[in-house]
Order: C-alpha cells, then structure tokens, then sequence
C-alpha cells in the first residue's frame, strides 16, 4: 500500500511538473504576440487570416427581370447590390446581365440612344415603362378590396396593393384588411382582437380551416333524415286483409273453334254454331259450358 502511494505522488509530482512548463511556454507566447510588430499586408505569409477569408460571401445569381413585376425587380437587385457591395457606378453594368425579353431590348435603346447614363437614371425609366399607371388609386382600390375566394388568394391582392403604397399606418392596413374578409370569418378574427396585421392574417387562415373542418363533418356521418320527404306521401299504401273472403272467379268459357268445312255443313242444314239443334227464330242455345 504504501509504495502505491509513493508512485502515484511521484506521478502527480511529474504531472504537475508538465503542466508548469506548458503554462510557462504559453506566457512566453502570448508575451512575444503582443510585442511582435503587425505584419504588413504586403508580407507574403500572413499570421492572421482576414476577414473576408474566414467569412467567404455567399454566391448570389443577379435576378432576372422581363419587364414583369417591376417593383419586385427594384427591392431584389438592391438588396443584391448591397449584399455584394457593389459600386454605384457598376451598378449599371451589372443590371444588363438582369435584363431580358422585352426588358433587354428596351434596356439596350436606352444604353445605344445615351437615354440612360446612371444607376438612379434606370431606376426612374424603369418605373416610367414599366410600374403600373399613375391615375390608378392603390389606395382607393385596398380600400374596396374584398374576399371573392380563398383566405390565401385574397392575402395575395391585398399584399400586391399593399406593396404599392408608402406610408399607411399599421392601424389604417390593419382596418382594411378587416373589412374585406368575408362576413363568417370577420366576426371570428374581431373577437379574438388581434393586435397587429400579422395576427389577423394568420386567423383569417385559422378560421377558414375550422370552418372547412365543420362542413366536412356535417356530411362524414350518415344521413338518418329522409333526403325526400314528398315521395314519402306518393308511395302506394300496403294491400290490407280483406274483411269477408271474396267469390271465387269463374273459369273463363271453352270456346271449340269450328273449321272451315264444319261451319259450310252448319249453314247449309241450318244448325247452330254452338248446338247441334235446328237453328229457328227464337233459338236458345242449349249448349253448356264445360
């Protein structure tokens, strides 16, 4: 037991020797860091990475515009341009690798015709040739906007009116917005009070599900009403139980037909057709049915 002992202190003794010289070599490295001159961005063997090695960009594709959506086209190059820090001056350059269809020929008449010389220059033909017109009301149109289908669809002409207005307060959206669903669903998302335009979009979805819900489970369970009533009444009555029993019917008379040659003997001796007696004025047949 005791020379266990004795060998693990003398292992803990040169374990705790190894870890003072490793401290000590750090100190001594931390020290020649910080009095060793910053090298120069012409050294060849940089110490320190950069800041643009450690943290690459992200390869972006420039986005495409055909004369459609201008506006959309407008947000997604700016946000490009700044992604990659782009110049004002290359800007123009860059946004006729964009262009194509209609977009491109126009953008090449403006480039060949000197239309053209800036960034904000393009900027401002783009919205003169292709934005919607300026005596069309955005705003008069969101007001009178109303849901014809789904909560989704109306989202999307709402949203579309929406982008084309600048500076409506969030109560003034919120309140259209409102006005617009259709009645079934306004008065659910109304009493739920929500507070902002996000809120009430996402209730608007919520309670159009519930209600398609609630009509698929009217029509899952089986129907027990009689789905027609009327032809209930015009149904033939069930035959009842006579009271006293009925005569019986008499068999239907045998008639024997006659030949040609039986009926020419009958009439030349003046026999009846249905007797064999003498046919007289005031004959009465004797004959019986069988």
């Amino acid at each position: 037991m005791e020379e266990a002992i004795a060998k693990l202190a003398s292992n803990q003794l040169h374990v705790t020797s190894k870890l003072d010289d490793l401290i000590q070599r750090i100190t001594m490295l931390e020290s020649n860091q910080h009095h060793s001159p910053a090298p120069s961005s012409s050294s060849a063997n940089p110490q320190t990475p950069s800041r643009s090695s450690s943290f690459p960009r992200m390869k972006l594709e420039v986005p495409r515009f055909d004369g459609s959506d201008p506006s959309g086209w407008t947000f997604k190059i700016n946000q490009f341009f700044d992604c990659h820090s782009t110049p004002e001056p290359e800007r123009l350059v860059v946004s006729s690798f964009a262009m194509e269809g209609l977009a491109l020929a126009w953008f090449q008449w403006l480039i060949r015709s000197g239309q053209v010389s800036s960034w904000i220059g393009l900027l401002h033909a783009l919205e003169a040739r292709f934005a919607p017109s300026q005596y069309e009301d955005p705003t008069g149109s969101l007001c009178k906007l109303t849901q014809q289908g789904s909560v989704s669809a109306y989202l999307s002409q709402f949203e579309m009116l929406a982008n084309r207005i600048i500076g409506l307060l969030a109560p003034f959206l919120l309140s259209c917005f409102m006005s617009g669903l259709a009645p079934e669903i306004r008065r659910e998302v109304q009493a739920l009070h929500p507070l902002t335009l996000v809120q009430a979009m996402g209730l608007a979805r919520l309670q159009e599900e519930k209600l398609a819900d609630q009509h698929r489970g009217a029509y899952d369970g089986p129907c027990t009403c009689n789905p027609n009533p009327i032809s209930t009444l015009l149904l033939p009555l069930p035959p009842t139980s006579p009271l006293l029993p009925s005569r019986a019917k008499p068999p239907p008379p045998h008639v024997r037909r006659l030949s040609s040659e039986e009926i020419t003997m009958r009439r030349e001796k003046g026999l009846c057709f249905k007797c064999d007696e003498k046919f007289t004025r005031g004959h009465k047949c004797s004959s019986r049915r069988p």
